[in-house]
């Protein structure tokens, strides 16, 4: 099969084989970076995104624009994950990886977002939906012109166009392909959507909504009890997609304290307790492995799982965590704190004059 005749199915598998893969872990190299052999594997794969017989097989994953994109993608959508020297698939990824329309809807709601990208994307998806395929000049002249309407300017101030243009476009086009959406002939510089593209261009208004209910939208309740000071408890609810760090945030602010010191949780309700149990602040040096930074789902927390967590390792304020339900996301901002009982201790003792 060569890269000019890749069918619907090869162009729009790259994803879920990265998810695939994922769940037994994917090697990175000592900068992140996926490693070599994989990078050869998806070149031979998918050999519209290298030419072989004119530089021979890739070395780097930089040398693959779509799967450079699109990992870091699935990094910041939390279903991939660094562990060690190992990329592994998440539980919201999994979750995913087995409901292919749910996975597309996240997929596209990434792209469509806030900021150039989402603008520059809904218009690209626009033109092709309408006009069919078209060559790069006529996209990047389309787009460019719709784009300074809209009132995006290069630093200088100039409408983007030419080459300014097609460096920005750069990775919202590698994402789109990465994803599945866009198909590109590399001889003609010809771009269309594939299939699926289509079927997201017409999508229903409601389609945001749709694809949150669809990736199973989800909230946790967690009793919270303040243990250095007698009958101070607390009712928060983060959603299950939402990191360890959320639920630190709810913590801060049900007991009105500063967010100024390191803090940690210990998944087996100790305090200070395995280290294989802790999870820590993000900004702890050498600590990348053991971070909070990490999507609650993926610690697969059961009902009336105890939590040990404790903020400001000086002052010790010690709260004990109790997984109490999980239920139906409200239409709300979360974290939430949904209940006080008691009258929490200044953080600090006021100083006397």
């Amino acid at each position: 099969m060569t890269g000019e005749r890749a069918g619907t199915d090869e162009t729009t598998a790259l994803v879920p084989w990265l998810l695939a893969r994922g769940v037994d872990g994917l090697g990175l190299t000592k900068t992140h970076a996926l490693q070599r052999a994989i990078v050869r594997e998806v070149a031979e794969r998918w050999p519209q995104w290298w030419n072989h017989e004119l530089a021979g097989p890739p070395h780097r994953e930089a040398e693959l624009p779509v799967l450079e994109e699109t990992h870091a993608a699935l990094r910041r959508l939390r279903l991939l994950r660094r562990q060690r020297e190992t990329l592994v698939t998440t539980a919201r990824g999994r979750k995913l990886l087995a409901d292919s329309d749910a996975l597309l809807h996240v997929l596209h709601e990434e792209l469509a977002g806030e900021g150039f990208g989402g603008d520059a994307w809904l218009l690209l998806e626009e033109a092709l939906h309408q006009h069919g395929a078209l060559k790069s000049d006529r996209l990047m002249e389309t787009v460019g012109r719709l784009l300074t309407i809209e009132g995006w300017r290069d630093a200088e101030g100039a409408p983007l166009e030419g080459w300014t243009l097609f460096g920005a476009l750069q990775p919202v086009l590698c994402r789109a392909e990465g994803y599945g959406f866009l198909s590109r002939r590399r001889s003609s510089l010809t771009y269309a959507l594939t299939a699926a593209g289509h079927r997201l261009a017409d999508r229903a208004p409601d389609s945001a909504e749709t694809a949150s209910a669809a990736a199973g939208e989800a909230a946790l309740v967690f009793d919270a009890e303040l243990l250095n000071v007698r009958g101070v408890q607390a009712r928060l609810a983060v959603l299950d997609r939402q990191p360890l760090t959320a639920l630190h945030d709810a913590i801060q602010h049900a007991f009105g304290w500063w967010d100024d010191h390191l803090y940690s949780f210990w998944l087996d309700g100790s305090f200070f307790g395995s280290r294989d149990a802790e999870l820590t602040s993000p900004i702890t040096p050498d600590e990348g492995v053991a971070t909070a930074d990490v999507p609650i789902a993926e610690l697969d927390l059961r009902r009336g799982q105890r939590i040990g967590y404790v903020f400001d390792f000086g002052d010790e304020w010690r709260v004990r965590l109790t997984l109490s339900e999980r239920t139906a996301a409200e239409p709300s901002d979360y974290p939430r704190v949904l209940e006080l009982r008691g009258t929490p201790p200044p953080q600090y003792e006021r100083l006397e004059d």
